[in-house]
């Protein structure tokens, strides 16, 4: 696998070609402002060729608040299986810029970073484009897919939709909507209505949508009207009502697939898997209409195709494994999650409570400045005392500081074991107490000795370290890459 071939890649030289134009690439917006539109991407993908424009590729676009990542590599896990060349684009990444472009499952190698992102940066000087970290990114995972001969491209938007450099696909097979949330609210605006017609900007003229059920579906429909939109779905419309119903028209890829049989236990990722397969079949038909003249050029997707996509869960959502403690000889059972917002840490906290009733939980978690820290702890707290919490703040610019979260939410900080602690909440100094590996080999020590599952949750910026604390051995940028890691813009 892509991951035992790249072991032990995150000891490189720091120096590298590759470190270089990965460290480029970071500093972009340094030097180019991020102005939210499409004019640059549109300007930079017409120069680069128009990849994205290729009738013999088939793209399925996704944007939404919660969801949009995991929904994305069941589609393409289930797309590659079925035989078809499958790009997969998504952000932000956990330990190597690497996983954000990838081709059947292989990560796109450092080799092909070096070779393809100083074609990009030449296009920007060539053409005078004042590209941000975003757009280039996303131009080099065009460039990818092309070379490498795709006939489908799963694309996660980064940010909102309207304005996110993945909108510059024209004719997408399906645009999807997980869900709708209130984030990133002074980009996007402040209330679901505005996020709702962001996110529905994806939608492009006689193109079907497909909607998840925690969105708006009247302000989507009518924003659909108003451009032109094809068919506006629901997943029930597609795949049945929940208890097995199904659809009479239509040919069907799905005939054994409603209902509870597409997840093993009823939580978020049944959810995302019923979106995923409706938005399968939603393309498998619209292949066989034979669009414009063009003969469909994706491979049938059958229903184990389908079986094999939904067991797919990204990494850091609810990644469940057991970790060895050295100091109580055990093992100790590890949540991963990267849920940073009120919604998700709801969904996370039911589905631990359902898949370890009666177990004591002990969470590491690590919020960003630009989410609802109060309403995040509030959640937390009510499913686990404050003295079981260890807040730890990632080195990365989105992060908020502990001080930020004890300012925002004081009953998160009552707790003698981490950076912030003791009745008054005051912040420790120490920055050992700080370090994110720290916190985790912590918790994890008294996790084993009182026999509690551990939670590493919360902004994804936390994640490459944790993850290096708990011994995973993967693809890992640098520390400096990764202070930087998951940016959007």
């Amino acid at each position: 696998s892509d991951k035992t071939m790249m072991s032990g890649i995150h000891k490189r030289v720091e120096n590298s070609e590759y470190e270089y134009w990965v460290r480029r690439l970071y500093q972009t917006n340094m030097f180019n402002a991020v102005n939210l539109g499409l004019t640059n991407i549109e300007r930079l993908h017409h120069a680069i060729g128009n990849p994205m424009e290729n009738p013999r590729l088939t793209i399925i676009h996704v944007a939404g608040t919660n969801g949009k990542g995991s929904v994305c590599y069941k589609i393409a896990r289930a797309l590659t299986s079925a035989g078809n060349k499958t790009g997969l684009f998504v952000s932000p990444h956990v330990s190597s810029f690497r996983e954000r472009c990838q081709v059947d499952g292989v990560y796109i190698s450092e080799e092909e970073v070096v070779r393809l992102l100083p074609r990009v940066y030449a296009t920007c000087e060539s053409e005078d484009i004042p590209a941000t970290f975003f757009e280039i990114a996303t131009s080099l995972a065009f460039l990818f897919f092309e070379e490498k001969g795709c006939n489908a491209a799963v694309l996660e938007t980064g940010l909102g939709g309207r304005l996110d450099a993945t909108n510059v696909v024209p004719r997408p097979a399906v645009s999807v909507i997980t869900s709708i949330g209130l984030e990133h609210t002074r980009i996007l605006g402040n209330t679901i209505e505005k996020i709702a017609i962001e996110k529905a900007g994806i939608m492009k003229k006689g193109r079907p949508v497909l909607m998840g059920p925690c969105v708006p579906h009247d302000i989507v429909r009518k924003h659909a009207e108003s451009v032109g939109a094809g068919k506006v779905f629901t997943v029930d419309d597609v795949l049945g009502s929940d208890d097995g119903g199904k659809i009479d028209d239509g040919p069907r890829i799905l005939q054994n697939l409603s209902g509870k049989q597409l997840a093993t236990a009823v939580d978020f990722d049944y959810e995302n898997s019923r979106l995923a397969c409706a938005a399968l079949q939603i393309v498998a038909e619209e292949g066989r209409r034979q669009l414009d003249g063009h003969a469909p050029h994706l491979l049938p997707i059958s229903d184990s195709d389908v079986h094999y996509g939904m067991t797919v869960r990204p990494p850091c959502r609810f990644e469940m494994l057991d970790v060895w403690s050295p100091m109580a000889n055990v093992n100790v059972t590890v949540v991963l999650d990267i849920a940073h917002n009120p919604p998700a840490l709801t969904q996370l906290f039911t589905k631990l409570n359902t898949t370890f009733p009666g177990r004591k939980l002990r969470v590491v978690i690590g919020m960003s400045s630009d989410k609802d820290i109060s309403a995040s702890a509030s959640i937390v707290l009510s499913c686990v005392p404050s003295e079981n919490v260890h807040l730890i703040q990632a080195a990365h610019s989105r992060a908020a500081t502990l001080e930020q979260i004890k300012s925002a939410a004081p009953d998160f900080v009552r707790t003698t074991s981490n950076g912030c602690h003791g009745n008054d909440g005051d912040c420790d100094d120490n920055s050992r107490r700080r370090n994110i590996s720290f916190q985790v080999g912590e918790a994890l020590e008294i996790a084993s000795q009182r026999d509690e599952v551990l939670v590493v949750c919360g902004s994804v910026f936390i994640m490459s370290e944790a993850r290096e604390a708990l011994g995973f051995d993967e693809p890992r940028d640098t520390k400096y890459i990764a202070e930087v890691a998951g940016s959007r813009l």
